[in-house]
């Protein structure tokens, strides 16, 4: 299916000649064009906007047509609509046959005393010979039974598993049908869901799994030295990838999912997943707009993981601690600690050797927000967090401040967790937020907040190697 997506198709047409002929006024005709794959902004998988792809026919092409009246009996029948060639226009020629996709055919069909008697349409694509529906209730059940029949070794099949579907039935609605006068337009819909990916040319693949499942994906074709690969699923299920593969004795992953079901991704029929090495672990809907430049995330780092988080309590879970500028969590905390991590720390400065006023925000280096959550998820400045502070209202309750915002009126819950500056826990009853802004005259310190019984301070002389939480922003 690669040319132009619009088709007209004449009423009344001699299948024994593809040409194209001319409709009196009394005609009928049915015209025919497909739906993009739309990707999806700002998910777990795909937040650089629209990952879409077009669909087009081609010579040769052929799709089934049902056709059913008022009183929802089948008047036609898997009919086949051919596609013989293109007009000057660039509009497609099409051809029906009563049986059998062949030029050779010399059966003429009475299309337009069918579409006039229509009420319900159904038409799908790629064309099925062997299809044996006799009754509504069997056409409903086409699309079920492509999603059970759909392999998870697509590495050969790939197009013919692509089903299209223009139907206004009740039930089985997709894509869209409308009648307009003499004539009837179907516009076919993606029934699956589309995963796709690219991966340097030349890797080895080490593991591919989709919810716990292998999966075999097609490979599309190679340009600009990566394969590009795609995968067909259905739709309502929850989106759990993880793509291993080894380039040059390196192994690579990109994945998505979510963490026991909090935030799961639920797909759509007729959408792309775009799925790369900036994929956030957590979905960007999670984040609350606040009013200000930001979007905050409505919980802290790590409170994903916990082993007793919901939907509804993960907003009071305290996640982890990191050091300023180590961007992963650390079994310890303290000066030795930060010091110990520093003499095995291989690429770029090391974040205790940053200088006053540095601020790594972004920075996958030393940003514990950006390495952790990946995609565009990073560690607040100083200012952003005054700009929060400035925007909102405040509640201090026991152990936790809820931040209202003035704006939006969206609500934001901090709990407290203190500190640690080795392997305890000290001040628990305060809260203290990492920003990435160190302070600006004293290079062992840095920014953070500081909640307790009053309104969020500053805080500019926190050591960089206490363990603090981090809410991350993008």
């Amino acid at each position: 299916m690669k040319r132009f997506a619009y088709i007209v198709l004449l009423s009344l047409l001699c299948a024994c000649s593809p040409e194209r002929l001319a409709p009196s006024s009394a005609d009928w005709s049915l015209s025919a064009s497909i739906l993009d794959v739309q990707g999806l902004g700002q998910t777990k998988v795909s937040y650089g906007g629209d990952y879409g792809e077009h669909s087009e026919f081609e010579v040769g092409d052929v799709f089934g047509l049902f056709v059913l009246n008022d009183s929802d009996s089948l008047i036609v029948k898997n009919l086949q609509v051919y596609c013989s060639g293109f007009d000057n226009d660039g509009g497609s020629v099409w051809s029906i046959f009563k049986s059998g996709n062949s030029v050779d055919n010399t059966s003429n069909f009475p299309l337009s005393e069918i579409l006039s008697q229509g009420k319900g349409y159904f038409a799908y694509y790629p064309y099925d010979k062997s299809l044996d529906v006799s009754d509504l209730a069997g056409l409903k059940s086409m699309v079920e039974k492509a999603y059970d029949n759909l392999p998870f070794d697509q590495s050969a099949s790939y197009t013919n598993l692509d089903l299209l579907v223009a139907s206004n039935l009740e039930g089985c609605e997709c894509g869209e049908v409308k009648v307009a006068g003499k004539q009837v337009s179907l516009t076919f819909g993606h029934v699956m869901a589309l995963l796709r990916y690219f991966i340097p040319s030349g890797s080895v693949k080490y593991d591919y799994t989709f919810s716990g499942k292998d999966f075999t994906p097609y490979l599309m074709g190679t340009a600009d030295g990566k394969d590009e690969f795609r995968f067909l699923f259905k739709p309502g299920c929850v989106l759990d990838v993880c793509v291993k593969f080894v380039k040059d004795k390196k192994l690579y992953k990109f994945e998505t999912g979510n963490s026991k079901n909090i935030f799961p991704i639920t797909t759509e029929a007729g959408h792309c997943y775009f799925l790369d090495e900036h994929a956030p672990k957590v979905p960007y809907s999670t984040a609350v707009d606040m009013g200000t430049s930001v979007m905050w995330a409505s919980f802290n780092i790590g409170a994903e993981d916990d082993d007793t988080a919901t939907a509804g309590n993960i907003r009071g879970l305290p996640g982890y601690y990191f050091m300023w500028g180590v961007n992963q969590t650390t079994s310890s905390f303290g000066n030795s600690s930060y010091t110990n991590y520093n003499n095995s720390f291989t690429a770029g400065t090391k974040p205790k050797e940053l200088p006053a006023g540095y601020d790594y925000s972004g920075d996958v280096i030393y940003d514990a927000a950006r390495n952790t959550w990946g995609g565009e998820w990073r560690t607040p400045t100083w200012d952003e967090w005054q700009e929060l502070f400035n925007v909102c209202n405040y509640k201090v309750e026991p152990k936790k401040i809820t931040l209202t915002s003035k704006v939006t009126h969206n609500t934001l819950v901090f709990p407290y967790q203190g500190y640690n500056n080795g392997t305890t826990v000290t001040d628990p009853n305060s809260g203290y937020y990492w920003s990435s802004t160190s302070n600006p005259n004293n290079s062992a310190k840095a920014n953070s907040t500081m909640f307790k019984n009053s309104a969020p301070v500053q805080h500019t002389n926190a050591d960089r190697y206490t363990g603090l939480p981090i809410r991350a922003v993008f």
